[in-house]
């Protein structure tokens, strides 16, 4: 039994990860934009959907991811610049709307382009890999493996470089940021191409394990805001851990009680919220925007 549930952690880990990187995405958003980003999983599925046309032209499978990080770094940009930043200091429900509206778009013309049915997407690894009495699929070590390096790069960023003092800077008070001399414009349009990037990566370390539809991120999403609340919305740490925490314990409870999988995310948010208002690592902010 204890084996099992080392398998059950490990494996947790894998779908934790996918949460966090998803939770750190919506996170730097909010943290510098003070909006909650509902493209987020729509934007990492349509990625998903231009990374299988492109391995259709036999396209080398690393190359691929590369293009389309790269690509969701483009896409992020150019969602800031030019439907973010006119709005950004109008209406805040305007910024709101936008982000809705991307999703149905992305959602829309992946199934115009691409068209709606199920597709199998094969993952870069195959096979399974014992560790121990762990017994694991390749795919979901890299997985892991790929998470922890971008955890650790993006707190690199975050905390050792000019972009991420700034990016910390702006989450305090956008205006006096700018006042000071940050810049506060190319700072948000790189948060953007992080988080776009980010999410582009997740559709397709994750698609494997689901068909590759329209829908296929609304899950991850979901289970990704829940993170990104249960650990703070202002604490980028804080998303990361809650991924991996919501991930191996929804792998527990899956194995004791499936029916209750999908919705223990939302039931844990909602009891930690009760006795912890701004989530596990959060603290209490005047943000001013």
């Amino acid at each position: 039994m204890f084996d099992i549930y080392l398998t059950l952690i490990a494996r947790g880990l894998s779908t934790g990860a996918i949460y966090g990187l998803t939770a750190m995405g919506i996170v730097l958003i909010f943290q510098t934009n003070n909006i909650l980003n509902w493209a987020q999983g729509n934007a990492g599925m349509f990625i998903t959907y231009l990374a299988f046309f492109l391995l259709a032209l036999q396209l080398p499978y690393p190359l691929v991811i590369l293009l389309a990080i790269i690509a969701g770094a483009i896409m992020g940009g150019l969602v800031e610049k030019y439907l973010i930043r006119p709005v950004r200091e109008k209406s805040r429900i305007g910024l709101l709307m936008i982000t809705l509206g991307l999703a149905m778009v992305f959602e829309g013309l992946a199934a115009f382009i691409f068209r709606p049915f199920p597709r199998n997407f094969e993952p870069l690894l195959k096979g399974s890999i014992a560790i121990g009495p762990i017994t694991l699929g390749q795919q979901d070590v890299l997985v892991i493996v790929l998470s922890t390096l971008i955890f650790a790069s993006l707190f690199l960023i975050l905390y050792r470089t000019k972009i991420g003092i700034g990016a910390r800077g702006i989450a305090e008070d956008w205006y006096g940021a700018r006042v000071l001399g940050v810049p506060v414009f190319t700072i948000s349009l790189i948060i953007w191409s992080i988080s776009f990037a980010l999410s582009g990566l997740v559709g397709i370390l994750i698609v494997p394990r689901f068909a590759l539809e329209p829908h296929f991120m609304l899950p991850i999403q979901v289970k990704a805001f829940s993170a990104a609340v249960l650990g703070g919305m202002n604490s980028v740490l804080g998303a990361a851990v809650a991924g991996l925490l919501l991930g191996v314990m929804e792998n527990i409870i899956a194995f004791h009680f499936p029916y209750l999988q999908e919705s223990f995310s939302l039931v844990l948010v909602v009891i930690v919220l009760l006795f912890l208002p701004t989530g596990l690592f959060g603290k209490k902010t005047q943000r001013r925007f």
